[in-house]
């Protein structure tokens, strides 16, 4: 008992770190183009309505493969979808580099989506084979900084190679980190406890209640598998939960904001407060640290403080954001210090509710059978706000400029505040 305690302890560690460094590697080939947005203006010519469709064709395509994604990870397992998407992404950010034409790179920057799309859902079908319920919350708060550290270490990454070594630099490099990445995950990592001769998280570390539900769950899934129904079942179970809904309607909103955010920011901070490209991608990556600490207050908050009850959470922080983004236009002009620890607070209200709605409640309504469908839908939804935002603001930035972007946030943040404070009682499914 004592060695099968020790060696699922340390395999937990070793999938833990191994799905943190897949997910925050995936954001070395996309994070880079936001950076270089300003050098493909410079050196290339392009408009910012082209950057917005490059974006956008990104991010419509990662929002159709969220919805696809989610449920062929479920029925393929998330070792083949995750290898699939990390190596592919590698080389479409590799042909980014070299391509000039307009057309191909949208095309190639829009199937680098899709494959990067195969990430976060089939990232937390495997987190929820190796964690019981009553855990998820603060394991997942961790775990979400992947993320947020992901992306900050790739933002640098992407701004040195492009100060250093120039453009391609900026493509090539972050792309041979992911393959490399990708080889390490492919050689250690197995998608559940029982590959290993262990029992399932939930029997290992779960509660009483985790452990008959886990039961009830195994029994169902068998009897659905032997009259050819799992498949079906699963995704109209996910999508019979109300919470699952408002989830992805809220992420709709969030996530236009974050990759707003993400992708326009040191565009913003070089245009409107006259920054050059350089200190205007490293600046930009100061304020995704505050997300770090976002992530795991409210991963700990809804598991300690609220009984494992995810919405009251993100109502909490769905205010803050709308309050923050409401303030940060006026506190931009009291300099560079000010500025970055308003944006720091924006991240911080953003990357809570961003952890819970697509980590621990995905896992709590999608169960070990569907969390893969359900993180894919909510995601999904999420990313079709974030495709919008790509060409919108972008139209936008080229007619009245950057100055309103924060007084388009500030609203949008109210509708999942008032969505998830009319769940505040609502607990996961058992």
């Amino acid at each position: 008992m004592e060695n099968i305690k020790t060696k699922y302890a340390l395999l937990r560690v070793r999938s833990f770190t191994i799905l943190w460094f897949v997910y925050a590697g995936f954001y070395l080939t996309r994070k880079n183009l936001s950076v270089c947005k300003t050098t493909l203006i410079d050196q290339h010519g392009m408009t910012t309505a082209e950057l917005g469709w490059i974006e956008g064709a990104y991010l419509a395509m990662y929002a159709l493969g969220q919805f696809l994604n989610g449920m062929l990870g479920d029925r393929l397992g998330a070792r083949v979808m995750l290898a699939i998407g990390m190596i592919s992404s590698a080389a479409m950010s590799l042909l980014f580099g070299f391509v000039p034409a307009f057309f191909m790179l949208v095309l190639i920057w829009a199937m680098n989506g899709y494959m990067q799309s195969s990430g976060w859902a089939n990232c937390v079908k495997s987190m929820t084979q190796w964690f019981a319920t009553r855990e998820r919350g603060v394991i997942m708060g961790f775990w979400c900084t992947c993320y947020q550290i992901g992306s900050f270490v790739a933002g640098f990454i992407a701004t040195y190679c492009l100060d250093k070594w120039g453009l391609k630099s900026a493509f090539t490099i972050p792309a041979l980190m992911l393959f490399v990445i990708a080889i390490v995950y492919i050689l250690f990592h197995k998608d559940t406890p029982e590959q290993m001769g262990l029992p399932s998280a939930e029997q290992q570390y779960g509660d009483a209640k985790g452990k008959a539900a886990e039961k009830a769950d195994q029994a169902e899934s068998d009897r659905r598998a032997e009259i050819g129904l799992a498949d079906a079942s699963v995704i109209r179970e996910v999508l019979s939960y109300p919470m699952v809904w408002l989830m992805g309607a809220s992420y709709f909103c969030l996530k236009f904001i974050r990759y707003a955010l993400l992708g326009w920011l040191p565009f913003y901070m070089t245009r409107e407060l006259g920054f050059d490209p350089i200190k205007s991608g490293y600046l930009a990556n100061l304020p995704e640290i505050a997300g770090f600490l976002g992530a795991i207050s409210a991963g700990y908050v809804s598991d300690k403080l609220m009984q494992s009850r995810r919405a009251p959470v993100c109502a909490i922080m769905f205010l803050g954001l709308a309050l923050a983004c409401a303030l940060q236009t006026q506190i931009n002009h009291f300099g560079t210090i000010p500025m970055i620890l308003g944006a720091s607070v924006i991240f911080f209200m953003i990357y809570g509710p961003d952890s819970i709605m697509t980590g621990a409640a995905a896992m709590d309504f999608g169960s070990r059978r569907g969390a893969a469908t359900a993180a894919g839908f909510i995601n999904g939804f999420g990313s079709i706000g974030a495709a919008i935002q790509a060409p919108l603001l972008g139209y936008l930035a080229g007619i009245y400029g950057t100055q309103y972007f924060f007084h388009i946030f500030a609203p949008l943040a109210v509708v999942p505040f008032l969505l998830m404070l009319s769940q505040w009682n609502v607990k996961a499914k058992a």
